[in-house]
C-alpha cells in the first residue's frame, strides 16, 4: 500500500478561491475535507468571527501521496509569499487508513 500523507491547511476564508483555482490548475488537492468556518489565533491576527476580530478561517484536510504533498507545499509557500499578512498554517504528517 502506498504511503499516505496528511496535510492540514488553515487560512483566511478570503484565500479559498485562490487555493481552489491553484489546486484545480495543477490537478492536486482534489480529494479533501473542508471545514468552514474555523476560528483561531496563530502567528497573525486572530480570526474569531466576532466584533473585534471579524474574519474567519477555513481548514482543508487532504490525504495524498508524498509526490502530491510536495506540490501542495509549493502552493502554500507561494501563497505565504504573496499573502504575507494572511497567516497560512500548514501541517504535514503521516496518514493511514484502516
Amino acid at each position: 500500500m502506498e504511503k499516505k500523507v496528511r496535510i492540514e491547511i488553515m487560512c483566511s476564508q478570503a484565500l479559498e478561491e485562490d487555493f481552489t483555482e491553484e489546486f484545480t490548475k495543477l490537478g492536486i488537492g482534489q480529494k479533501f475535507t473542508k471545514i468552514n468556518p474555523v476560528m483561531g489565533s496563530g502567528f497573525n491576527k486572530p480570526h474569531l468571527g466576532d466584533n473585534v476580530w471579524p474574519q474567519l478561517n477555513l481548514m482543508y484536510i487532504i490525504y495524498c501521496s508524498e509526490e502530491e504533498a510536495e506540490k501542495i507545499k509549493k502552493v502554500v509557500t507561494k501563497f505565504r509569499q504573496l499573502f504575507i499578512t494572511e497567516g497560512i498554517g500548514c501541517f504535514i504528517s503521516s496518514g493511514s487508513e484502516f
